[in-house]
């Protein structure tokens, strides 16, 4: 049968050359120290638009493949779906075809390839080779009509040599790309299905004699202060190659080798070596050359070792702040040029990591060099996942199953044949989610035939027979303290946590706290990096990321796919800020704010604070009241104690601690804020009470109600509202819509979690839906105040009465009006809530924000460290956080004081004890009907959402569920103070007004 391959576990390939490391040959070693390969004339790269037809089958492939002319063009590199041919498909477990292997359905898609290239007058007389770097899922290669090779495993490489199949000028150069074959099975990632020549194809030149390979080993001995050079060379048709060590434009070490049985070996000493960390990325070049071919690679000394359940990179114990990341674009899908691996790695850089899986397969090659270049540990990733056959059997099915034991070693071997030479590789990784049997015990020893140097990693070995750690997903908090505590020679390593799906993740400073507080506890890797939502567009032309079942797939996962700390044009999520101030390597704590006395904690493995240049200030109310910049020198892993003439300052005061760097790195510039830490000051003084001006007060008590007029201000209360119903000030309206009740929050993603799923248990308490009966209103007036109180009960349709609240409106001669809710359970809830708060609607116009607490992006409960206490100001508008599946967003924790105005300065302060809020222009309902962001348009509405208590998020969407002290039970009565004050900003600062609204809080 034609084609067999494809559907054959027994055919790796055909013809494909024995894996090797990144090797581009150079004629001399000017051009090969440029590290460019466009400045080898041995090199090509036929990217660009080729010929193209994507056919239904295998059986539309003609006898004469070389005869074909595809009707169409497309880019190259690049995805097919991507580009107008097929759907893309989004499935995170389900095989998108039947579970039937080795075979594949009859209808596999075919893309049919086809370019043309002459040969460079460099290559005459020489070998040629064809690279691809990357295709998916497998391919046969003709050259000039005839087959050159055929090769499996999508991010691997495949190198054929085509000399004896090519001529001068017209070669033709056709590619069959099968959608599906036998490796389906085991490329079962979590990432859209996309298929097609996705990484570079390069045409080399080799001469007769030539460097086929270059095998590095750079250790430490000596305390880890002398490097330990072994190197191995490849070599066919010379007798003897020539080797030499730069650091930088210094020879340090150089020296000849005799080739023997096609091996030339080569070993030298380096005292006072420049170790490789990923804090201090020190690089040497190492030049291999003979006679007509030199090679450059760049090589780091370092030593890895796991002793006593930890992990020691150059003999210090090490904390891995990792992330897991898949290779997505946007517009291009797993095509992803060399600008965007770049942005990924300096992201990371700027956001405190210095981990990265490269889930669920090896990256491009040139990633590893970055990482190499600027200082990411890596956790390289074998081609290997089957978790599909959960829905047929169980979970070892294919990994026990030895018939794929030739399909897990090739995956494994090219890996290390490829990756060997990068310092950043620090494991070596089996796969993810391929179940755990014989094939995974068999890989993993043909991969330690290549390389002992590196811990082998693979979680679903969960009790580490063959693995050197042991490695599990989205542990809970308390799971987390008993590995932390177990006597174990192993150490414990998440390589997945803190699913970032949407709103969250919450509670990363717990983890960290452990992670910190165990030495067997070594980090891990949060899912994910980037949204895997791909750019799309409406009939009307509005953009919007696209997820699963958005291209009528089947099957699919909706929204699974977008689960990261950036979106999907890698702007950051507000996670991704919170994971950046929980990874921070200076903590901070006052240990003595009488003295002044702070004490840091340097948490670098290897960076003496003095890299960092220091400053300080103490603020109030986001005014800086005393600052100044003092040196540190704290050595790594230690505490260092430092005393701040902190002067005087009113309560509520914060000391902010902020270090920045000192020098320019490759990976930052001068005065990088690398971190920032604010402690929170008990001993200021009482500030003096703001001058109040007295007021009119009066009630009118009508049938309908009470109305209350204070000063210019007019309070309408109504019985059919349920409470204040109106407020105008000087004619002007404030309010829209009364002051309700408000339980319920737009579902996050968290929220609708594959494990509690507290959404529907929201719902059937009818949270959504309650609907208020008045049981009394009340108002009278005393010498100095006006009191106004009104009690309801909320039920919602079918059940019994959820909850009562009664409402205190106490008004005040000077203007002010102190609001006291009291929240009383009729029902033994269980759930937890989202939420204890009011809402009500003001007109758009009021669209002017400015507060007084954490900020300036989105803080929740269990989300909020990272944003700092201070005073903010921006639009309501610019509050909303535009996450691909519309949810919750946009509030704000521990406020002393939101302030909310027109365009004229006309508006409305609230005050209270530490409260959260949100202010959008949509209401709640149209953000919980909205899956896409084009489906959430604003109202002609400023809706304010006034939170007593605001619940927590967790990470439940594929992890736990909030810590059960984050919890928010109804269990007792709740009550929460406010002050509501109008404001004119013509006559009254925002600051003064909100301090004011604050000061009468105080009184109540």
């Amino acid at each position: 049968m034609r084609f067999r391959e494809y559907q054959d576990l027994d055919s790796l390939h055909i013809n494909r050359l024995p894996g090797r490391t990144t090797v581009v040959p150079y004629p001399d070693e000017v051009s090969a120290l440029t590290f460019s390969r466009a400045a080898s004339p041995y090199y090509r790269l036929l990217n660009g638009t080729w010929d193209f037809e994507l056919l239904d089958s295998p059986r539309d492939i003609p006898e004469d493949v070389g005869a074909m002319v595809p009707s169409e063009q497309i880019t190259v590199p690049g995805c097919w779906q991507m580009q107008g041919y097929g759907l893309p498909q989004y499935t995170n477990v389900k095989f998108p075809i039947p579970y039937d292997p080795p075979y594949v359905p009859d209808e596999t898609p075919v893309g049919a390839y086809r370019t043309m290239f002459d040969l460079p007058e460099a290559y005459k007389g020489r070998s040629t080779r064809l690279r691809f770097e990357g295709v998916d899922s497998c391919y046969y290669v003709y050259v000039n009509g005839t087959l050159a090779g055929f090769s499996k495993v999508p991010h691997m490489p495949a190198e054929f040599d085509i000399t004896n199949l090519v001529k001068d000028k017209d070669n033709l150069l056709h590619v069959l790309v099968f959608q599906w074959s036998d490796g389906t099975y085991l490329e079962d990632q979590d990432k859209w299905r996309l298929n097609g020549i996705f990484r570079d194809v390069l045409l080399l030149s080799f001469g007769k004699a030539h460097i086929a390979d270059i095998h590095v080993d750079a250790g430490l001995s000596e305390n880890f202060t002398k490097g330990e050079l072994s190197v191995t060379a490849l070599v066919e048709g010379a007798k003897k190659v020539a080797f030499k060590l730069l650091e930088g434009d210094s020879v340090v070490a150089q020296g000849e080798a005799v080739v023997q049985s096609g091996k030339a070996q080569y070993q030298a000493s380096i005292p006072n070596v420049k170790a490789w960390t990923a804090e201090t990325p020190n690089l040497y070049t190492l030049v291999v050359s003979i006679d007509g071919q030199v090679e450059c690679q760049r090589i780091g000394f370092r030593d890895i070792i796991i002793k006593s359940g930890v992990l020691y990179i150059n003999g210090v114990a090490v904390k891995l702040h990792g992330a897991n990341r898949h290779d997505t674009h946007t517009l291009l899908g797993s095509y992803t040029p060399v600008d965007n691996m770049l942005e990924d790695v300096l992201i990371m850089k700027r956001h405190n990591f210095n981990t990265v899986r490269t889930a669920h397969y090896p990256p491009d090659p040139r990633f590893l060099s970055l990482c190499d270049e600027y200082g990411l540990y890596v956790i390289d990733e074998a081609d290997l996942e089957c978790h599909g056959v959960v829905e047929v059997e169980h979970y070892d099915l294919i990994a026990q199953d030895p018939i794929w034991e030739k399909q897990f070693i090739d995956r494994g071997v090219r890996m290390v044949e490829r990756d060997r030479n990068h310092p950043s590789v620090i494991f070596w990784s089996l796969g993810n989610e391929a179940g755990y049997g014989v094939n995974h015990v068999v890989m993993a020893e043909a991969m330690r035939k290549l390389d002992n140097t590196r811990p082998i990693h693979y979680e679903r070995d969960q009790q580490a027979e063959t693995a050197d750690m042991v490695s599990h997903m989205y542990t809970s908090i308390p799971n987390l303290i008993k590995q932390g505590k177990e006597k174990n020679d192993k150490p414990f390593f998440l390589c997945e946590y803190a699913h970032a799906m949407g709103q969250g993740p919450g509670n990363l400073e717990d983890y960290w706290q452990l992670f910190n507080r165990y030495p067997r506890l070594i980090g891990g890797c949060v899912w994910e990096l980037v949204d895997h939502g791909i750019t799309a567009y409406t009939q009307d032309g509005d953009r919007f990321y696209a997820y699963g079942g958005d291209f009528g797939e089947y099957p699919h996962d909706g929204n699974f796919c977008v689960d990261a700390l950036l979106y999907p044009d890698r702007t950051p999520h507000t996670g991704m800020l919170e994971f950046r101030h929980v990874l921070r390597p200076v903590r901070a704590v006052l240990a003595d704010e009488k003295a002044g006395r702070v004490q840091l904690t340097n948490h670098y493995a290897f960076t003496d604070l003095n890299a960092l240049t220091f400053t300080w200030d103490v603020s109030y109310a986001g005014k800086v009241l005393v600052s100044g910049e003092r040196a540190v020198s704290c050595k790594p892993g230690r505490r260092v104690s430092i005393t701040l003439p902190l002067g005087k300052y009113p309560e509520d005061s914060v000391l902010n601690l902020r270090f920045t760097l000192k020098n320019h790195a490759n990976w930052a510039p001068q005065g990088f804020a690398v971190c920032e830490e604010q402690l929170p000051l008990q001993l200021g003084y009482k500030k003096a009470l703001v001058p109040t001006v007295a007021c009119s007060l009066t009630l009118q008590e009508t049938k309908a109600g009470a109305v209350v007029t204070s000063g210019t201000a007019q309070y309408v209360f109504s019985r059919a509202a349920k409470g204040l119903a109106r407020l105008t000030v000087a004619g002007t309206e404030l309010l829209s819509s009364p002051v309700e009740l408000n339980l319920w929050r737009a579902p996050t993603d968290n929220d609708r979690g594959i494990g509690g799923r507290i959404n529907e248990k929201w719902e059937k308490l009818g949270l959504n839906r309650l609907s208020a009966r008045l049981v009394r209103m009340d108002a009278k007036q005393e010498k100095d105040s006006v009191t106004v109180t009104v009690e309801s009960v909320y039920a919602p349709p079918v059940t019994r009465p959820v909850l009562s609240l009664t409402q205190t409106w106490t008004f005040l001669r000077d203007g002010r009006v102190q609001l006291n809710t009291l929240y009383t359970p009729l029902l033994d809830i269980e759930a937890y809530l989202p939420r204890l708060g009011l809402r009500f609607q003001m007109p758009c116009s009021f669209d002017r924000l400015r507060w007084l607490g954490r900020g300036p992006f989105e803080s929740y409960p269990d989300k909020k460290t990272g944003a700092l206490v201070g005073f903010y100001e921006m639009s309501v508008a610019d509050t909303h956080e535009p996450y691909v599946y519309p949810q919750e967003n946009g509030s704000h924790e521990d406020t002393r004081y939101m302030v909310l105005t027109n365009l004229e300065g006309q508006g409305l302060v609230i005050a209270g004890n530490a409260f959260a809020f949100s202010t959008h222009h949509y209401t709640p309902e149209a953000l919980t009907k909205a899956e896409h962001t084009y489906e959430l348009e604003d109202d002609d509405i400023t809706q304010v959402l006034l939170d007593g208590v605001m619940g927590p998020l967790g990470s439940n969407s594929c992890g736990p569920e909030p810590l059960e002290e984050h919890r928010l039970y109804f269990k007792k009565p709740m009550s929460f103070d406010f002050v509501w004050m109008p404001v004119d900003l013509q006559s009254e600062c925002p600051k003064v007004a909100g301090l004011r609204a604050q000061q009468a809080l105080r009184k109540a």
